[in-house]
Formats: structure tokens, sequence, C-alpha cells
């Protein structure tokens, strides 16, 4: 095809290939925090979505109520996981130029 640069295209493309291999690597060193029960449950979360540290709060322990504490870690983790997929998207999409790359495995 005339005017199609196919050696131009495939440059750019290991161009951005470099690019979200870097930012990938990096994902390590974003932190988020996620809380609920207003502080009680606290996570860090890196974004690659691992958890980092989680803290509870010795008010949040009641032996009596088992199920309240595990519905606090769940969403506390879950807000964690929120805020860090959206930080690792943007931190992709910065590295991709704005080009936002569906369905990106982390």
């Amino acid at each position: 095809m005339p005017g199609i640069d196919i050696q131009h295209l495939m440059r750019q493309a290991r161009k951005l290939e470099k690019a979200m291999e870097g930012a990938r690597a990096s994902l390590d060193q974003i932190s988020v925090d996620g809380e609920s029960g207003g502080g009680l449950v606290k996570v860090k979360m890196d974004g690659r979505c691992a958890v980092q540290k989680l803290e509870i709060d010795p008010k949040a322990i009641d032996p009596g109520d088992k199920a309240m504490l595990e519905d606090l870690i769940v969403a506390a983790v879950n807000a964690a996981g929120d805020k860090a997929r959206a930080a690792a998207d943007e931190h992709l999409k910065k590295a991709t130029g704005g080009i936002n790359v569906p369905a990106l495995p982390y």
C-alpha cells in the first residue's frame, strides 16, 4: 500500500512495547490506601494489587462479631484494589503517551 511506512510502524510498536515494559516493572512503586469502618481497617496496596500492609484498630476486634471484622477487611481490600487498578491504569496510560491499551495484564 502506498503511503504506509511499515518499518516506521514497527519501530513505533517496539518503542511502545519498551515503554510498557518499563511501566509494568515500576508498578510495585505505586502505593495506595484503602479503608473501611471509618478507618478501623486500613490496607496499603501496590500497583500490582498486592497487599503491602493491613492495619486493624483494636476497636474493630470483637470476638463476638467475627463477621463484622471480616466484612471490614473485605471492604478495605476492595477499596484499595479499586484505587490500585486506577493508579496502575493511569501510570500505564502515561507510559503509552495516552494510548489506552485494553485488558492490560499487570
